[in-house]
């Protein structure tokens, strides 16, 4: 089971491999890991009611986030620029209060081997799990005896001591994961996600709006432009988007048009999963990349 990767034969051959290599992961080290388990996040949202993840998460910026943006314009099919450019100012500030409060989880344009899974069973049950390696491969180091592929958390900590998010004994990273579940009176009825570094948070909120207050198809939504705030200064947009955004954008902060393909990254890879007032479940994976996927089980 799970414990093997901490205390069996498996944990064993992890903590020999790595002290072959002069690391100083021990067997010790991995008898002491536990999970931290807490309670979802529960925050109320345009009639609906979010679930958040709780811990060191992108969660509490979110928060900020849907603060901020209860009196944005959602009249309507689509977002308008003054929409967007609302948006930006707020993720702007939310960004500046958590980079000084809680730290930095990784650099702006980190590329990361992170993935994200959405799922939705029969009875309309919602999972939203994200998983990580951090970078591109994680440390690019596999252990010979085990096969596993090592991660490379240390990277998400501060190097600078006294910081929020240095780097010290039994101290858990701030991290940019993001999974939420928005649920109605009839029960869950939108699960999403993303991939992609401090580029999360902004495409989770972004295409939870595009259905919710927009009202747009989950395919629709994933197809729509978005833009990227991932720091205290500028914004990257996303040139599909109409001039009269980009204009309103650029009359806040300093805009960085980009394309959204598959290289370089400029954007997270959500997936998104929407269950009806009929009971039908549509789901989308992130339409430019093509390591997403959508997955569906005939009835």
């Amino acid at each position: 089971g799970l414990r093997d990767f901490y205390e069996g034969e498996i944990a064993a051959q992890i903590a020999q491999d790595v002290r072959e290599m002069d690391g100083v992961l021990s067997a010790e080290d991995l008898r002491g890991c536990r999970a931290r388990v807490l309670p979802a996040i529960s925050v109320p949202w345009r009639g609906r009611r979010l679930m958040l993840a709780n811990g060191l998460t992108a969660a509490p910026t979110l928060v900020r986030v849907l603060e901020g943006m209860a009196d944005a314009p959602y009249s309507g099919a689509e977002p308008s620029a003054e929409w967007y450019a609302q948006l930006a100012r707020v993720m702007r500030a939310a960004y500046a209060e958590r980079l000084s409060g809680l730290g930095e989880a990784e650099p702006r344009a980190a590329e990361s081997c992170t993935t994200h899974l959405t799922a939705c069973d029969k009875d309309g049950m919602m999972v939203a799990v994200t998983t990580t390696l951090l970078s591109s491969m994680g440390s690019r180091v596999v252990l010979p005896r085990s096969g596993v592929l090592m991660n490379n958390g240390v990277m998400w900590f501060d190097p600078q001591p006294g910081t929020p998010n240095a780097i010290a004994p039994g101290k858990r990273p701030l991290t940019n994961m993001c999974p939420v579940i928005a649920a109605n009176d009839r029960g869950p009825e939108i699960a999403a996600g993303a991939s992609g570094g401090r580029r999360i948070m902004a495409s989770v909120f972004q295409m939870l709006s595009f259905v919710a207050d927009f009202g747009m198809d989950p395919e629709v939504a994933a197809h729509h432009p978005r833009i990227d705030v991932s720091g205290p200064q500028g914004v990257t947009a996303d040139r599909r988007l109409p001039e009269a955004v980009l204009a309103a954008l650029a009359a806040d902060a300093p805009v960085e048009v980009v394309e959204h393909g598959v290289m370089p990254l400029n954007f997270a890879c959500p997936n998104l999963i929407r269950r009806d007032a009929e009971g039908g479940v549509t789901g989308i994976s992130d339409v430019m990349s093509p390591w997403s996927a959508a997955v569906a089980a005939r009835g």
